[in-house]
């Protein structure tokens, strides 16, 4: 089968699809359309309701910028004390180079140079 065939059937199948949906179609364009504005309708209507539903849910656990804030905060105050974990654990180190610089400096000889 050729892709000229292939294509004229499918041009032939789709017109007769379209005439057997219009023969048997249910309703008329009039009450189609009613029916697909109704059901739009409807759509928006649950749409709204489950959006309100959502409005609800955020008031009553405090809000999105409550919970926002308390993540924040706690973010904060983790960093601040990692920080200061650092600075206490850099001086920590520090402090004991600094001992053991004078521990060797003293054992040295006075001539010689470390």
């Amino acid at each position: 089968m050729t892709a000229s065939e292939k294509f004229l059937y499918l041009i032939a199948g789709t017109g007769i699809g379209a005439a057997l949906g219009i023969l048997f179609a249910p309703s008329s364009g009039e009450e189609m359309r009613t029916n697909l504005s109704s059901q739009a309708q409807h759509g928006m209507d649950v749409i709204s309701e489950k959006m309100e539903q959502g409005k609800k849910f955020v008031r009553d656990k405090g809000g999105a910028a409550g919970t926002v804030r308390s993540i924040v905060d706690s973010g904060k105050q983790t960093l601040n004390e990692s920080v200061e974990n650092v600075k206490s654990r850099f001086k920590d180190s520090v402090e004991t180079g600094k001992q053991e610089y004078q521990s060797q400096r003293s054992q040295q000889p006075r001539g010689e140079v470390l």
